[in-house]
């Protein structure tokens, strides 16, 4: 399997693990609180750990997909970063830090998510970038945010 079709299969990857989460964290959880602290650090480590794994492991094969030059020494900073926010979420979890952690972890994602997505629409208007990836990813950003906000403020709430 090359880096390229890796690349690509990445970008199934992440709404069908994010699916499973949320039917696990449905299936498992008992209340509001219990559904977010599985949803939530779950959906973190699937984002940010495949957006950090594309970044150190991909390379070209992802910046090419998504329509962006190649740059080695940027995409390695950033996947540390998403490498530091995913190992955070496991930690979270794991250690069961509660739901203000669990809140905590999933504002970083979004944030990081919806600042990434408007440099998205600044490539695709500026540099003409009209990769349908490069396209989608504010998209996605808006859906994520919509997806996660609501079990958060639920389990925020109680």
């Amino acid at each position: 399997m090359t880096k390229r079709n890796l690349a690509g299969m990445i970008e199934w990857l992440r709404p069908f693990g994010i699916g499973l989460a949320v039917f696990i964290a449905y299936y498992l959880g008992s209340d509001e609180i219990s559904r977010f602290h599985i949803m939530g650090p779950f959906v973190v480590m699937i984002m940010s750990g495949t957006v950090a794994f594309e970044s150190l492991i991909l390379g070209e094969a992802a910046s090419e997909k998504i329509g962006y030059a190649p740059n080695r020494a940027y995409q390695i900073q950033s996947g540390l970063a998403n490498s530091a926010t995913a190992i955070t979420a496991l930690l979270v979890y794991v250690l069961n830090w509660g739901r203000y952690a669990d809140a905590t972890i999933v504002i970083v994602m979004l944030l990081f998510f919806t600042f990434s997505a408007l440099n998205h629409v600044a490539s695709a208007i500026r540099g003409r970038n009209l990769k349908p990836v490069n396209l989608l990813r504010p998209a996605i950003a808006l859906l994520l945010n919509g997806f996660m906000l609501p079990p958060m403020i639920k389990a925020l709430a109680q």
